[in-house]
């Protein structure tokens, strides 16, 4: 018998790059910076499309700050601070990935409880989850900034905590992700089954897992993630 065939209860979700992917949230976050400094030095320059290209070549570090020295703006860091911020609390320009709330509409009517844990800074995580409406899916949101910046993955603290929540036991709980990275460790050790859902135009899909970070599973399409949730 396939190590996935066990009967889940729960099934607990990531958020960037799972439900919807990130380069568009990244891509919304850049138009609502290069507005705002549109306004701030009233220059009707591209800065959107600079970023757009320096993060597409593989180029995200220092964004801003490299926005300010290619342009020769002479931002303070202030200023540079102000548009991370503006970066942070932009209402993003979102949706789901195409299949997503058929999927958890699928899920809730098979009787799963279903969580959603992801890391990441407050309010960015919440405007996300709001721009693409799925709140109403779950049974449990958990942001972990909400605890601590120590209950960001890979540590365990969040999948305890709504894992208690969701009142089910470890072995009946799966978690949907993207980044091998981060993501799989905790709950590997937990005794959840692991799945990473991949897609193109995904970030970090091929980052390389820690040791005991692989996936269980990984799947491509609804179809194959479901085949194993819905496994008796």
């Amino acid at each position: 018998m396939p190590p996935w065939c066990r009967k889940i209860q729960a099934v607990i979700f990531d958020l960037d790059d799972t439900l919807f992917l990130e380069r568009y949230y990244v891509k919304s976050g850049f138009e609502a910076v290069a507005t705002y400094l549109r306004n701030m030095i009233g220059e009707k320059k591209p800065f959107e499309r600079w970023m757009w290209r320096r993060f597409l070549a593989g180029k995200s570090e220092k964004m801003f700050d490299s926005l300010n020295e290619h342009f020769s703006l002479n931002l303070s860091k202030d200023q540079i601070a102000k548009l991370i911020a503006v970066y942070r609390q932009h209402k993003p320009k979102i949706k789901p990935c195409r299949g997503v709330k058929n999927l958890l509409t699928n899920l809730k009517q098979r009787g799963k409880k279903l969580g959603l844990l992801s890391d990441g800074f407050l309010p960015a995580q919440q405007l996300k989850l709001r721009a693409i409406n799925l709140e109403r899916f779950f049974d449990a949101i958990l942001f972990t900034e909400e605890i601590s910046r120590s209950a960001w993955k890979p540590s365990p603290i969040g999948f305890e905590k709504i894992r208690a929540e969701l009142n089910v036991p470890h072995h009946a709980c799966a978690y949907v992700a993207d980044n091998p990275a981060k993501d799989f460790l905790a709950p590997n050790k937990l005794g959840w089954l692991t799945i990473q859902w991949r897609r193109r135009g995904q970030i970090h899909a091929d980052n390389p897992p820690p040791k005991g970070g692989k996936p269980k599973q990984i799947v491509h399409t609804c179809k194959e993630l479901l085949k194993i949730l819905l496994a008796d």
